[in-house]
């Protein structure tokens, strides 16, 4: 029987503005004096939120910046409480957000690395026993004893990583993460990563890089407004998420909106075929004048394995068959 191991029941949460951040005593008294002080506003970054989640899991969350995808994430780790509902987590949790948001900078690397591990709930003699496996492949043993202050933001970055990685926790928590440090780091990161997606890990990855999420995900959310928009197949999670961004830029043309498919592969069996998704359908197009009238472009189409093309439903073709046979 499968095991819950992420739960959340009708989940809001509300959040201070950036102005409010930066709402302190100093503003609010040259505020007072020159009798422009306004209260301080908050907005809704989460909205009813339902979600259950399985041991096991490798799930894709997408939609545009602020959405909600890393305070989702957030909610998930503890590191914020929802302002009305329930969330619930069931295992230990390794959270890659905001790498190194955690470290104090007048600290040694160190003394923050076993901080950061008591932070993740690791004992201090595994982090002892684990520390030069942590600094070796952070590249970062020639600063051991330095402040973490002396680091880039890109050193800073790899340290966060290599430390959240180190050890196998039940739960992964991704946001945007793999693209940390050079070619070469990366290259070391995703075959971290690599090993640990094939383990019994529950996976949770925020990335713009829809290809990814089709290709690794078994599951997508697409976050809309801090609501679920969709929960289910990826394919299907990105298909509808592109066709929003393309309503919203068709938007008062009187267009409508739909996007153009095509194979990844010059092996595949749809080599040669480009399909116009609309109405949840695929459809095969049949000569380039419908695609033109239609302002699609085979430059910009979708590309797609055959078995992710395979799996969104068949429609009628459109255009002109004539058009091609010369009829």
């Amino acid at each position: 029987m499968a095991r819950q191991v992420i739960g959340m029941q009708g989940v809001d949460l509300w959040r201070r503005t950036q102005e409010e951040f930066h709402y302190d005593l100093k503003r609010f008294v040259f505020g007072l004096l020159r009798g422009r002080n306004r209260k301080p506003s908050r907005r809704q970054v989460l909205a009813g939120v339902n979600l259950s989640i399985e041991a096991g899991e490798k799930i894709g969350i997408i939609g545009p910046n602020g959405s909600g995808k890393t305070t989702l994430l957030k909610v998930i780790c503890g590191i914020l409480s929802p302002t009305r509902g329930k969330a619930t987590t069931n295992g230990t949790i390794a959270p890659l957000i905001e790498l190194g948001a955690g470290f104090d900078p007048e600290l040694s690397l160190v003394d923050n690395v076993i901080y950061y591990g008591l932070l993740l709930g690791i004992e201090r003699h595994r982090m002892n026993e684990h520390l030069d496996a942590i600094l070796d492949f952070a590249e970062l043993q020639d600063y051991r004893n330095e402040p973490v202050k002396t680091l880039s933001s890109g050193m800073t970055a790899r340290l966060g990583f290599s430390i959240a990685t180190e050890f196998r926790s039940d739960i992964l928590i991704l946001d945007e993460v793999l693209s940390v440090g050079d070619e070469a780091f990366q290259r070391k990161c995703r075959e971290r990563i690599d090993h640990l997606w094939d383990e019994h890990v529950t996976i949770l990855v925020v990335s713009h890089n829809l290809d990814f999420i089709l290709k690794a995900c078994d599951r997508a959310l697409w976050l809309d407004k801090g609501s679920i928009a969709y929960d289910g197949a990826p394919q299907e999670a990105v298909l509808q998420y592109k066709l929003r961004v393309e309503q919203q830029r068709l938007e008062g043309t009187g267009r409508p909106a739909m996007l153009l498919l095509g194979p990844e592969h010059a092996d595949s069996k749809y080599a040669g075929k480009l399909f116009a998704f609309f109405d949840g359908n695929r459809h095969l197009v049949l000569d380039n004048n419908w695609m033109s009238s239609n302002g699609l472009d085979d430059t910009t189409a979708l590309r797609f394995s055959d078995e992710t093309i395979d799996r969104i439903p068949e429609g009628e073709p459109v255009g002109n068959l004539a058009a091609i046979s010369g009829g």
